[in-house]
């Protein structure tokens, strides 16, 4: 990626906003769930947020093994926008190596800690930036790249960018699973709000100060258009490839399963 490009692209970093979850409500800044809220957090529910990864990792593999490739292990995985390892952990139980990637440094941190507890010792985790500079600096390819939850939360011109340097470090033969919200179920009105919300957070605290309420920094939801995606996807050799909806809340997307290969596409 161009200087000017990461330039262009910077003026709409989110970074800051993730630290701050990372700081003060790190689970739930992951899974929006209550339980998950740092004020009634309880041990428990720290066990019930990483069952849900293991659950997920067993289901993704899964459909990798059905419809990609029947043989595939991951050996060396990488997770990006880890968070606190809810999906890192149970993949370092299947694979020898994980890396997991995220812009916040608390997150970072209470990842460490999981693994600590757990007895896990190899994962390691590494603060990310749109060219993913530190990760290219280890120097390796990984077989196996994995987002989820995570781009929805990058606007869009930043996701494409990231896009493509993930791909650039998935090896030949190589199975990629990354997630993408493409479409808000919202009236015109609340669509509105919030790009302006988007476009000008100090309204957002503004609204805060008036109601009365601690600050919090907008969680962005942005929707990809899944043309530019695929096309990506093309022109980098993803040419097997499939696709599972989600539905979060207000927002549609889709998981893409693919497999880097030299094989032309039909």
């Amino acid at each position: 990626m161009s200087k000017n490009a990461g330039a262009r692209i910077s003026k709409y970093t989110t970074d800051k906003d993730w630290e701050y979850y990372g700081k003060t409500n790190p689970y739930y800044g992951v899974v929006s769930w209550d339980k998950f809220k740092q004020e009634s957090l309880s041990s428990e529910a720290i066990e019930d947020f990483f069952e849900t990864g293991k659950q997920y990792v067993d289901t993704i593999l899964d459909i990798s093994h059905q419809y990609l490739d029947p043989d595939f292990q991951p050996q060396h995985a990488l997770d990006f926008g880890c968070g606190v390892g809810r999906i890192a952990i149970p993949l370092a139980s299947v694979c020898k190596s994980v890396t997991g990637v995220d812009v916040s440094e608390s997150m970072l941190q209470e990842a460490v800690k999981n693994c600590t507890k757990r007895d896990i010792d190899n994962a390691i985790f590494i603060k990310g930036n749109d060219s993913l500079s530190d990760v290219f600096s280890l120097g390796k390819k990984f077989d196996f790249v994995h987002s989820f939850i995570v781009f929805q939360h990058i606007p869009c011109e930043r996701g494409e960018a990231i896009l493509k340097q993930l791909i650039s470090l998935l090896e030949s033969e190589g199975i990629g699973v990354l997630h993408f919200t493409y479409f808000k179920h919202a009236s015109w009105m609340r669509k509105f709000a919030i790009k302006i919300g988007k476009q000008f957070p100090v309204l957002v605290r503004l609204k805060d100060y008036v109601k009365g309420v601690d600050y919090k920094p907008m969680m962005q939801m942005n929707s990809y258009n899944l043309n530019a995606i695929f096309h990506i996807l093309q022109e980098n050799s993803c040419h097997h490839s499939l696709v599972r909806f989600t539905r979060h809340s207000e927002d549609e997307g889709v998981i893409i399963f693919f497999k880097k290969t030299s094989q032309p596409s039909l």
